[in-house]
């Protein structure tokens, strides 16, 4: 069998489009490949042209064609000469059921219609599809298969609790808390008395070179000034120009929370994540927040960030926030020095990331809804209180509430951050057991050993139901 597969984004555009709409999809291409490897010989497509180019050739050496587009279905092409599987990710309880942009493919049972299968990536998502699709459309509910790549992370027994000095490897932008100098008295605008004549400034001496300083401090530096000129001074500064850092150690010590998510995302809901923590360890110096931004553009969330963090100040508490792309080796490093995975989302199609840190063995802190119900339970998360709120379509351009998502109580957040922490600290063995517990309920739903084989079948289905279908019309 061929599989031809393709996502929107790829590998040479990857880092200038994160945080942008359907980003994710890469990586969740990527997780699929090893399963999709295991059965078939798998081909990264671009164009409708290329598929037809590629079906045309191995049909013509008795080979078996499919394409599989990673994406969400309104981007998937239709009407292709060979079976066209959909895979996805959905967070919400009801899927798009109208068109707009005179493209049908907005409303996801036309897409349905004329495609040969689909995988989603959580059972809630597969119910729907099956519900909006035709009768015998080949649907099934698929997790990608990460348990592998993060296995030796991990271990049955668990994780000792790690509360020494431990550091990873970083080259980018690093926020970090406690050499900022916060303060809120920077969020009040003073005025400035008006000179009526202006002296020609005494000539400054050059000063010295800045040795006794860090790169790390620098930046923070640079990065505080510009935010202080930003919010004191009535007319719009230009922003500074942060130059990203070379490959630095970041050291962290005591409990570390980490979280990876998008700032432009609303579901992730990054600031309630900050304040919670910063509010529950306010008095504690042990407590350390990891914020894994992927977003290309530090600018977009740099002002947000830095006013937040000012308004909470003072606090014992250490918030570090990274900008800047981790290879494999450097992520599996943030993993090694964490000591549990935060998710405050309304809503998750998958969360990679969380997956990753359970396989590794790390405990997490998550609501158990939607995609995340397929894996998480009190067993390995400390489970966050949520209620169903209406909400739209994330790409409907009309904004109509068709759909639900489910608001996070903060309080719960809070109460979770501080449990968790006692946790650690004072009940080293039920950490261990969380950790063990994590590590295997990963493997168990997310290793290849459990995907390829439901992976397969499922392919089989496909292939024979358009061939039926071919007969038919025949």
């Amino acid at each position: 069998m061929i599989i031809l597969i393709s996502s929107k984004i790829g590998r040479a555009n990857l880092q200038g489009s994160l945080g942008k709409p359907e980003y994710s999809y890469y990586f969740l291409m990527q997780e699929f490949l090893p399963a999709l490897e295991a059965l078939a010989t798998v081909i990264s497509v671009k164009s409708r042209e290329e598929i037809e180019a590629l079906h045309a050739r191995y049909c013509s050496q008795g080979e078996t064609v499919v394409y599989i587009n990673a994406g969400p279905p309104h981007q998937t092409l239709l009407d292709l000469p060979c079976p066209t599987i959909a895979l996805f990710a959905w967070e919400f309880d009801s899927l798009p059921c109208m068109a707009w942009d005179d493209d049908p493919r907005n409303d996801w049972r036309h897409v349905f219609a004329h495609i040969q299968g689909a995988i989603a990536t959580s059972r809630e998502a597969a119910e729907l599809t099956r519900q909006a699709a035709h009768s015998g459309f080949p649907v099934i509910a698929l997790p990608a298969p990460i348990w592998d790549r993060y296995a030796n992370l991990g271990t049955l027994l668990g994780h000792e609790v790690a509360l020494s000095p431990r550091s990873f490897p970083f080259a980018g932008t690093v926020i970090d808390s406690p050499i900022l100098g916060l303060s809120a008295d920077g969020l009040v605008r003073k005025p400035v008395p008006v000179q009526e004549e202006i002296a020609a400034p005494e000539p400054t001496p050059t000063p010295p070179p800045p040795s006794v300083f860090s790169q790390a401090w620098q930046r923070s530096v640079e990065l505080l000034k510009g935010w202080w000129q930003e919010v004191r001074t009535p007319a719009p500064a230009e922003p500074p120009q942060v130059q990203a850092a070379p490959l630095q150690d970041v050291a962290v010590n005591g409990v570390v929370y980490t979280t990876v998510l998008n700032p432009a995302d609303g579901r992730k809901n990054w600031v309630d994540i900050i304040t919670a923590f910063c509010w529950a360890f306010k008095d504690r110096g042990d407590a350390t927040l990891i914020v894994k931004m992927t977003h290309h553009d530090l600018e977009f969330y740099r002002v947000v960030l830095m006013t937040l963090l000012s308004r909470l100040a003072p606090f014992s508490c250490r918030v570090v926030v990274l900008h800047g792309f981790l290879d494999d080796e450097q992520y599996r490093d943030l993993i090694k020095a964490s000591t549990y995975y935060v998710n405050a989302s309304s809503g998750e199609g998958l969360c990679l990331p969380l997956m990753e840190f359970l396989s590794s063995g790390r405990p997490a802190i998550a609501p158990v809804h939607t995609a995340m119900t397929d894996y998480l339970s009190d067993e390995i998360a400390f489970p966050l209180r949520h209620a169903v709120e209406p909400t739209c379509w994330p790409h409907d351009p009309t904004g109509m509430l068709f759909t639900h998502r489910h608001r996070i109580n903060w309080q719960s957040l809070m109460e979770a951050f501080r449990a968790s922490h006692r946790l650690a600290l004072e009940k080293p063995n039920d950490y261990r057991c969380m950790s063990g517990a994590a590590h295997c309920r990963m493997r168990d739903f997310a290793s290849c050993q459990q995907v390829i084989p439901s992976l397969k079948a499922f392919l089989t289905d496909v292939v024979d139901s358009a061939r039926g279908k071919e007969e038919r019309r025949a």
